[in-house]
């Protein structure tokens, strides 16, 4: 027996595709309620605070060359499959 791809038959291709949909509509539902605690977020922030004691000391800047790029952000990939239904389920 060889071990290549199995054919799919098309109630399984119906169901993966329901899964991926599905798996859409959730992504979309995270990403807003992302986006909504952000905004929640950026209000608060524009709150007035006030001012910091000024008897605490900001510890002095590193003087390390070789960490340049620690103070960027890492970039955020978009996973490309999703655990739906005991099924890991590709996103396009």
């Amino acid at each position: 027996m060889s071990r290549g791809r199995k054919e799919r038959t098309p109630a399984q291709l119906a169901v993966l595709a329901q899964a991926r949909e599905k798996a859409k509509m959730i992504i979309a539902e995270r990403a807003k309620l992302n986006a909504l605690a952000k905004e929640e977020a950026v209000s608060e922030d524009a709150l007035p605070s006030p001012p910091p004691p000024e008897s605490v000391s900001t510890p002095p800047p590193k003087e390390d060359s070789d960490s340049e790029n620690e103070d960027e952000e890492p970039r955020l990939t978009r996973p490309k499959y999703h655990y739906i239904n005991g099924m890991y389920i590709k996103i396009k």
